[in-house]
């Protein structure tokens, strides 16, 4: 439904959210973590820092950060800057006037799929995605959690495991009778 570099954003956004919130990210280390050519998302990334979604900051500790905590950052406001929203007004089959008075056939069906589709891009938020995707992650069967290298949040899971103190194994202790 999303084009590529729609689909690009959205998990870079999310991979963003999932970080602390003050840790800027580099492009290049979202690029790796995500398996995007970085040249093609660091134009997202700029392009999301004109939406005011991001903040970019150049230096040695610089990067990308967003702008606004993610419960304020709607996915539409990702969205909109790649993709077309007004086409889902359009006819869905492409007629000219396509309306009530001269609906086409599919008109009642599109009209409910596109109602739904821009309620949830205007009510999920960067905060519902990046929660949803870590919360899958910790239930995930893990040979799968192998496979997904580079879906968003996954770098960031990895980093707070290598953080988190190393539990010892409790000592099996026998009882003397």
């Amino acid at each position: 439904m999303f084009s590529q570099t729609t689909d690009y954003a959205i998990r870079a956004a999310i991979d963003i959210a999932t970080r602390p919130e003050a840790e800027p990210v580099l492009a290049s280390e979202l690029a790796r973590s995500l398996g995007i050519p970085q040249h093609y998302l660091s134009k997202i990334l700029q392009q999301l820092v004109r939406a005011d979604v991001l903040v970019s900051t150049r230096g040695r500790r610089g990067g990308f950060v967003l702008r606004r905590p993610a419960t304020q950052i709607k996915l539409r406001q990702v969205v909109a800057p790649f993709e077309n929203l007004r086409r889902c007004d359009e006819c869905i089959l492409g007629q000219p006037v396509c309306n009530s008075a001269g609906a086409c056939p599919l008109h009642d069906f599109w009209k409910e799929v596109r109602e739904r589709y821009l309620k949830e891009l205007d009510t999920r938020t960067l905060q519902d995605m990046a929660t949803f995707q870590l919360k899958r992650f910790k239930v995930m069967d893990p040979a799968l959690y192998k496979t997904l290298i580079h879906a968003p949040g996954h770098s960031s899971l990895q980093a707070a495991a290598k953080a988190a103190p190393a539990r010892k194994p409790k000592r099996a202790t026998r009882r003397q009778a």
